[in-house]
């Protein structure tokens, strides 16, 4: 099957499973009471990216069936950690210690010898993304690159996710940049068959009726990470790690949120949708 039907195919299965499971999951979560509070003080229903996790599972199983057949073993190394990285996320989502907060106050607690579920999450990420990269890395160098790339775009979507869709908006901006600086079109998948969730998730996120949580963005983040390391040239995957270092340091010294509401252009495309 050609690749852009392989593509186009996991968008529309992926979205008619969301279309389906949506409601089912909305109504569990509320009726366990897995709710959390968002930035206007709205008690809404929290871990949705429990779809992301179901969903894309689902799909890139089946679509895998298609793509060329030394490409699968990428999906399943790619499936496996997208997994664990989830539930690590969904962990921090139902037990996580809220007031240690950052990269840096996890890490700082983790070096004091007091495991948070952040700090649980940032050492599991590092090893998934360690793991990953012995996999697909020819060197040592590109071995370092690729785990160093693929933790920072972990990361990057829980830097974003302060406000209803805005993860998501991040998520499909980069993943487009990412489409058009890949030198590997087979593996699209991964991105297309998020973009079939994220066609039914998003509405009901920028409407502020739930939450991805960790589980979500890390999944998001890991998707990204993934497809970068996986399908682009050493040199673009520099320039890819440079700017991620460039914005987790910001990240420590500023707000994001603070900088987009700032920005009369920023701000309008965050808007867009609520």
């Amino acid at each position: 099957m050609e690749v852009y039907k392989i593509s186009i195919l996991s968008f529309f299965i992926s979205m008619i499973l969301s279309i389906i499971g949506i409601p089912f999951l909305l109504n569990m979560l509320k009726d366990n009471n897995c709710l959390c509070i968002n930035y206007k003080n709205e008690e809404i229903p929290s871990s949705m990216g429990l779809l992301f996790i179901i969903v894309q599972t689902i799909t890139l199983s089946l679509m895998n069936l298609f793509i060329a057949e030394d490409l699968r073993h990428y999906v399943l190394i790619y499936l496996v950690a997208f997994i664990l990285v989830g539930l690590v996320g969904l962990l921090d989502d139902l037990v996580g210690d809220k007031n240690v907060k950052g990269f840096k106050g996890h890490i700082k607690s983790l070096l004091k010898g007091k495991l948070t579920t952040g700090g649980l999450k940032a050492s599991v990420g590092f090893l998934v993304a360690l793991i990953i990269s012995l996999y697909i890395s020819n060197s040592i160098i590109e071995t370092i690159i690729n785990t160093l790339l693929i933790s920072l775009f972990t990361n990057l979507i829980n830097l974003f996710d302060l406000r209803p869709g805005r993860a998501s908006k991040v998520f499909i901006l980069v993943s487009i940049i990412l489409l058009i600086t890949s030198w590997c079109d087979d593996l699209s998948i991964l991105l297309f068959s998020f973009f079939g969730i994220l066609f039914r998730y998003l509405p009901i996120d920028l409407k502020a009726n739930a939450m991805m949580g960790d589980v979500g963005s890390n999944s998001l983040g890991i998707t990204l990470g993934a497809y970068c390391a996986i399908t682009h040239d050493l040199k673009i995957k520099i320039i890819y790690l440079v700017v991620l270092i460039a914005v987790q340091m910001l990240s420590e010294f500023v707000s994001f949120s603070k900088i987009i509401e700032k920005n009369k252009f920023l701000r309008y495309i965050d808007n867009l949708g609520r």
